[in-house]
């Protein structure tokens, strides 16, 4: 009998030791975050329908905004930083984004992306 217990304290002991003893990997660190992509500049051109003052659904994502329809027929959502007028030619660049707002009463909730205007030109121009 104490051999049986001689023994099953020295496996016991061994196998605990060999347990602590396990190769852990090391932590793997964490690989640094890819920036942010950068946002790309975007420029449309065409005939520009500003709705400031006019409860359109851009109103309720910005005060100051529009459509600019290209000549292909597509319609972009512009805001503006200041009061642009509607006009016959339009060249606006500035970035997409989006804005998500909850109802208000007169807005329902909602989402909308829209071209934010970084600059723009009234009239023709050479590109």
């Amino acid at each position: 009998m104490k051999l049986f217990f001689s023994i099953l304290l020295f496996a016991s002991f061994f196998l605990l030791n060999s347990c602590s003893k396990k190769v852990v990997p090391a932590e793997v660190a964490e690989e640094p975050m890819e920036p942010p992509t950068v946002v790309e500049e975007r420029t449309v051109s065409g005939s520009f329908q500003s709705v400031t003052g006019v409860m359109d659904e851009l109103s309720c994502y910005c005060s100051n905004g529009g459509y600019v329809t290209a000549e292909d027929g597509v319609v972009t959502a512009v805001c503006f930083e200041e009061e642009v007028e509607s006009c016959e030619k339009i060249t606006v660049t500035g970035y997409m984004t989006s804005r998500s707002i909850e109802s208000n009463g007169a807005c329902p909730g909602g989402m909308m992306g829209f071209l934010k205007a970084m600059s723009y030109i009234v009239g023709e121009t050479d590109y």
